[in-house]
């Protein structure tokens, strides 16, 4: 028994029989060792080996990168425990950076974007003005970048928002009501997902034009069945639970057993679908904008038709900071909503509890 006390009430020996401790110690320190050689390899690569051969470049980012995201990934681990998912962590950092941005820029910082062709296809330097380069008439990179983070975040969020908010009510009212009711929105759900959805976009930017409101509506029309469907299977699962029975018995209206009783159920895995929705939205997006068809890049810069200017061979080559930042961006933020939506998921859905 002594030695046992003697055990209990020495540092040393509790430092050694605590396997958590240890694990938050290495992760510290292998996390600031990652960090310290990842962060000098994107400064090599962003100031010395900008005009070197594009595979010594891809491979010197992806190593700093790499070193930068798992050194915070350990760090994280080290300050909250290793039961902690870091890469939820990171996503919802990343999204929040994102945020503040934009609204930085909607307060009048990083929105200039007049040409200077003094300054064309500048590359990045941190020790300048513009920390991205600019593009083929000297526009600023960055502020193009972030502006297009703006309209992206516009256009995800606010088609998504439609879409949950008419599939939310039309699923429920499907999957509760059954019936007629539920064969209509069959027929016009499967009429609209069954439709060629890029020739729906063309038809409708080439109608009503390019704009942000234009092409905000044209996606939502496409997330409103898949929300919709959702929504009616969900509501027919808790449709036949036990406290929708209960209500019934008791003499509830349907109103109220719809937005009181099915409605808060179906609305958590409505929520971290959307998450997710919102990421494909983007993407599609970027892709109208590549093409040509979406958002007028004259009048509104997004990350497509940044990233449309390098369709030329000689952008590419001579400039390819004006493709690579926007393109980092957005696959960022699509990693980040994809990951914060399945984590939100996971830990909604019992089936799937995670976190």
């Amino acid at each position: 028994m002594a030695d046992v006390s003697v055990a209990a009430s020495d540092p040393v020996m509790i430092h050694i029989a605590d396997p958590e401790r240890r694990r938050r110690t290495r992760n510290l320190w292998e996390g600031i060792a990652r960090i310290v050689v990842g962060a000098p390899l994107l400064v090599v690569q962003l100031n010395v080996l900008y005009d070197s051969t594009p595979w010594l470049q891809v491979i010197v980012t992806l190593a700093a990168f790499y070193g930068i995201v798992t050194g915070l990934g350990m760090l994280i681990k080290a300050v909250f425990g290793s039961h902690v998912d870091p890469a939820t962590w990171l996503s919802v950092v990343w999204i929040a950076v994102v945020l503040v941005f934009v609204f930085l820029q909607l307060g009048g910082l990083f929105d200039g974007l007049t040409a200077d062709f003094d300054n064309r296809q500048q590359p990045p330097e941190f020790s300048t003005h513009e920390p991205l380069g600019t593009d083929r008439v000297g526009k600023s990179v960055m502020n193009q970048a972030i502006q297009g983070a703006r309209v992206s975040l516009i256009v995800g969020l606010g088609s998504v928002g439609i879409g949950l908010a008419v599939g939310t009510i039309v699923g429920l009212v499907a999957g509760f009501f059954r019936g007629p009711t539920e064969g209509v929105f069959n027929i016009l759900t499967d009429s609209i997902l069954a439709f060629p959805a890029l020739i729906l976009l063309f038809t409708i930017v080439a109608i009503f034009g390019g704009s942000v409101l234009v092409v905000t509506l044209a996606l939502s029309m496409l997330s409103i069945p898949t929300m919709g469907r959702l929504a009616r299977a969900n509501t027919l699962t808790f449709a036949a639970r036990e406290f929708v029975t209960a209500a019934k018995a008791m003499g509830a209206s349907n109103s109220r057993i719809l937005f009181r009783e099915i409605m808060p159920n179906v609305a958590l895995p409505l929520a971290s679908y959307a998450v997710i929705i919102v990421a494909v939205v983007i993407v599609a997006e970027a892709s109208l904008s590549f093409l040509g068809v979406g958002i007028d890049p004259i009048r509104t810069p997004t990350w497509g038709n940044m990233i449309s200017e390098g369709r030329q061979h000689t952008v590419l080559q001579d400039a390819p900071h004006i493709v690579f930042v926007p393109g980092v961006l957005m696959f960022l933020t699509v990693l980040s909503l994809n990951r914060i939506g399945e984590s939100l998921r996971g830990l909604w859905d019992p089936r799937e509890a995670k976190l």
